[in-house]
């Protein structure tokens, strides 16, 4: 869905109000145009299609709304006497925000180093991602 709201014409009319935080924060993650709202609870309709357990439907409500609130935290884990504890939001979807044309997805999912959307946060990643960005809108 996330790379769905990259397509030019929605991303200048409804995305890009979401990428307007470039430094994030947790309240970011919640600053969305309402189409985008709508399709970011869309997914919900899949207990519609597929059966299931109403303690399922219960947690996905439940997970949608900390999850935009943790992946954008600006932090990339709570850390508790130096242990990892919680991953929040990561320097991954950081890099996202800033450059927009980069890490559509999360790491766990290869999409963007198969399709080679992937920045790393290395200059090179960023001087490609700026090449590749100026190829498509010029």
């Amino acid at each position: 869905m996330h790379r769905f709201l990259h397509v030019p014409f929605l991303y200048t009319h409804v995305h890009s109000l979401h990428h307007r935080n470039v430094n994030v924060g947790p309240w970011s993650g919640f600053s969305m145009h309402p189409v985008e709202h709508f399709l970011y609870c869309s997914s919900l309709c899949i207990h519609w299609v597929v059966p299931s357990d109403p303690i399922l439907v219960i947690f996905q409500v439940i997970y949608l709304g900390p999850v935009a609130a943790m992946t954008h935290t600006g932090y990339e884990d709570l850390l508790i006497k130096d242990k990892r504890r919680l991953a929040l939001g990561t320097f991954y979807h950081q890099l996202h925000h800033r450059y927009y044309e980069c890490n559509h997805g999360n790491q766990e999912m290869p999409w963007d180093r198969w399709f080679g959307t992937f920045h790393n946060g290395t200059p090179e990643s960023t001087a490609e991602t700026r090449a590749r960005k100026k190829r498509m809108y010029s």
